[in-house]
């Protein structure tokens, strides 16, 4: 059984913690870091306020920070008009960091400023190759294309994923993911981490908005059930409750757009059960690390949510 998922920031007692925000009193998740007079996290593992100020230990020194590389990307397959499956090779260090569930990098045009940057999924990595699938949706995705494959990659980034600790902890146990359109790119790397838990893992996919079926062939050769759907709003939900009255599913996984997340939500409380649902984190993110406030949504108990560091229950959060 999984237990409850407890909010908390995904770059916690690693070695981008603390970061800028508890210079300012912005921590996501040290009371005191926010400026509160007592400590309320109920955390066991290493302080952040005392590596924070007790030891001195800041960001700017000490510290392993993100990285930004030049590198050049070439076309792997063309989706569609506007969706490219590319791959691009980074430092050994960069892909080593990067080989997580939900880890994502930003990307940008070599020769754009930094405000031309937008996040992309890493859906799977070959020794120092990254594999990722844009979908161009702006000038920033645009942009991409216009300069003979030249780019900047920054990361790495972790919280691609809401739900992680799920999906890193669960073994030996039965999994639904059910994937739509671009949301089955970061769907590829999670199905990694699941079988080499022992987890038995069936997989409802769908074309969506990209209109191609593009990992099943892949998930078939890990030893996943895959079902192909035309749409998942009318036929995968229809799937999905026949395979839920068919077996005991312990994590559900949903990597698609969130109005996907919401139909799955509402699939499983008329099923009755409480089962988990880790899902792909569409928040709106510009600089990944909890500053420009971009990616804020609130929750439930009208907390204020940085979704790009914060781990939390998709379920919780308020739909908008």
């Amino acid at each position: 059984m999984l237990k409850e998922l407890i909010k908390r920031c995904i770059d916690i007692n690693s070695s981008y913690c603390p970061c800028l925000l508890a210079d300012t009193n912005h921590c996501v998740y040290c009371s005191q870091l926010q400026g509160k007079e007592f400590c309320d996290c109920d955390w066991q593992g290493v302080c952040i306020l005392y590596e924070n100020f007790w030891q001195k230990k800041c960001i700017a020194t000490n510290k392993i920070s993100r990285v930004e590389e030049k590198t050049q990307f070439s076309i792997k397959e063309k989706l569609n008009e506007k969706t490219y499956i590319i791959e691009f090779t980074v430092s050994q260090e960069l892909a080593e960091r990067l080989d997580e569930v939900g880890a994502f990098v930003f990307l940008r045009n070599a020769e754009d400023e930094g405000c031309c940057c937008f996040p992309v999924g890493v859906m799977a990595i070959q020794k120092n190759i990254i594999t990722v699938a844009v979908e161009i949706v702006g000038a920033k995705s645009a942009r991409l294309f216009i300069n003979d494959g030249n780019i900047l990659v920054r990361g790495p980034y972790y919280n691609g994923m809401l739900g992680k600790p799920w999906i890193d902890n669960i073994k030996e146990s039965n999994i639904l993911l059910v994937a739509g359109g671009i949301g089955q790119a970061p769907a590829s790397s999670v199905i990694h981490k699941l079988v080499e838990n022992n987890n038995m893992i069936t997989a409802i996919l769908a074309p969506g908005k990209v209109g191609k079926i593009f990992v099943g062939e892949k998930l078939r050769k890990q030893g996943v059930l895959v079902y192909d759907v035309d749409s998942l709003r009318k036929t995968g939900f229809v799937l999905l409750k026949e395979l839920l009255n068919d077996r005991k599913i312990d994590l559900v996984i949903s990597a698609g757009p969130d109005s996907q997340h919401r139909g799955l939500i509402n699939g499983l409380n008329d099923y009755g059960d409480n089962i988990p649902m880790a899902v792909t984190n569409n928040a709106t993110m510009c600089c990944g690390e909890g500053i420009c406030g971009s990616c804020q949504q609130m929750n439930h108990d009208n907390q204020m949510m940085k979704l790009c560091k914060m781990q939390v229950d998709f379920n919780q959060i308020m739909q908008n």
